[in-house]
């Protein structure tokens, strides 16, 4: 083992971006979003708004979840490279999927009423509210089709989950805060 590993799965507008690298800092470790997206480009020899495409992209008529897509692969890769690297965050990129079954990886799942995730969208991006939830829903909608069409299981399920956390009732930096009380609770040697 490698230390700690805590994946934040979320839904659009739900601030799991802001709760990861909150969590990176109290944790003292570093956080990866971006920087998931930047490394697989690399590897995969494209440009990071192709691999970005490529997560947007629907789920097509003959999509067989039995075989991952290829830039899955490299993403995967990846992603256990950076977790072969000591304690840190990882957002998105089902990294919860990719690193599941070890027993120092911490799964967590952010989630937030649909108006609270369009208010922020609305704030962040200056969207108009309709916009802000075609842009909420759909997002999230791809990130399901995403993570269904690459590892044949359902996102937001809580039995993939150690953890969920409604940020719209407690805010983001009260979500770090309970998922570095529950990795303290759970396994103190791992802080």
């Amino acid at each position: 083992m490698n230390g700690l590993i805590v994946t934040i799965s979320r839904q659009n507008g739900s601030g799991g971006r802001e709760v990861g690298s909150r969590l990176a800092e109290l944790l003292g470790v570093k956080c990866y979003d971006n920087e998931i997206i930047s490394a697989t480009a690399a590897v995969a020899g494209m440009s990071v708004a192709e691999v970005r495409r490529s997560e947007e992209r629907p789920a097509g008529v003959f999509t067989d979840v039995s075989a991952p897509e290829p830039l899955f692969q490299s993403q995967s890769d990846v992603i256990r490279d950076l977790a072969a690297r000591g304690s840190c965050v990882l957002v998105g990129r089902s990294a919860d999927y990719v690193l599941r079954g070890r027993p120092n990886v911490v799964n967590v799942f952010i989630h937030a009423p649909v108006g609270v995730r369009v208010e922020r969208s609305m704030a962040r991006n200056g969207f108009s509210d309709k916009v802000a939830y075609e842009t909420v829903t759909r997002k999230d909608r791809e990130r399901a089709e995403y993570y269904k069409r690459n590892t044949g299981r359902v996102w937001g399920e809580l039995s993939n989950y150690q953890l969920t956390i409604d940020t719209g009732m407690i805010g983001t930096d009260n979500a770090a805060k309970l998922i570095y009380d529950y990795v303290s609770m759970r396994d103190p040697k791992l802080i």
